[in-house]
């Protein structure tokens, strides 16, 4: 009955974390509960079927091993991953460079489940309300509601360098398109726009595009110096990005 009921939980879970209109109107605690009741009832799950694999090794019987380890994998990664995610956030210390949640190309989300493609960013961990700073000097080429995934978006285009900044799930924009922004400047503010972040997730998604195709990126890691100072002096003949949050 556990694994039962978990399956249909889990595919509630992905269909809130893949739809952007169903997680902006869902209650924000209604998939992280249904998350973690889905938790428990695949871990009592696992372990009885782990029970059942025992009593019939010792007693002689038919064995069948197709069901434990639906059950493991299962648990792996809608358990143990998420789980390792959350320890993540309460072990962390505080002060230092931005942590960041969901790193460049990881085949799991911010919050440990799997995702269907790598991730195209970074995701940095921000207060809700908290400043999104421009990542580097440049004009803004779109700032809007994207209406999906991205949630409310800001583009900066960084000339002469063919480069792009895209910054993800803001609560506020505070630049219009055309505008010039410096490094360091408030662009919006930290938000759960769009893949609303879980309590405890929330993150600035940050993007580095190459020309013209959206689809051409790079990891924006690559590139970080370090955070944000008005008294730093930083490269013109290459393009260098700051975090965009404060430190």
């Amino acid at each position: 009955m556990a694994s039962w009921l978990a399956a249909p939980i889990a595919a509630l879970v992905w269909v809130g974390a893949s739809s952007a209109t169903i997680g902006q109107w869902a209650p924000r605690f209604f998939f992280p509960t249904l998350a973690v009741v889905g938790a428990g009832l695949l871990s009592v799950a696992f372990v009885r079927s782990l029970a059942r694999f025992a009593r019939r090794s010792r007693g002689g019987g038919r064995v069948r091993v197709i069901g434990v380890l639906v059950n493991a994998v299962a648990t792996l990664f809608l358990v143990v991953l998420p789980l390792t995610r959350v320890l993540g956030v309460v072990t962390t210390p505080g002060g230092g460079a931005p942590r960041i949640i969901a790193g460049f190309g990881d085949w799991l989300g911010g919050e440990g489940y799997p995702r269907l493609s790598p991730h195209r960013g970074i995701d940095i961990a921000g207060r809700i309300g908290a400043d999104v700073l421009a990542a580097a000097e440049g004009r803004v080429s779109v700032a809007r509601d994207s209406r999906d995934l991205c949630g409310l978006i800001v583009v900066i285009v960084h000339d002469p360098h063919d480069y792009r900044t895209v910054y993800c799930h803001v609560s506020a924009i505070s630049v219009t398109p055309g505008e010039a922004v410096r490094r360091g400047q408030r662009i919006g503010a930290v938000g759960t726009t769009g893949q609303r972040a879980w309590p405890g997730y929330e993150h600035v998604h940050l993007e580095l595009q190459r020309g013209r195709d959206s689809r051409d990126v790079e990891d924006p890691v690559q590139r970080i110096v370090g955070c944000f100072d008005g008294t730093t002096r930083y490269p013109a003949d290459r393009l260098v990005l700051t975090y965009p949050v404060r430190c």
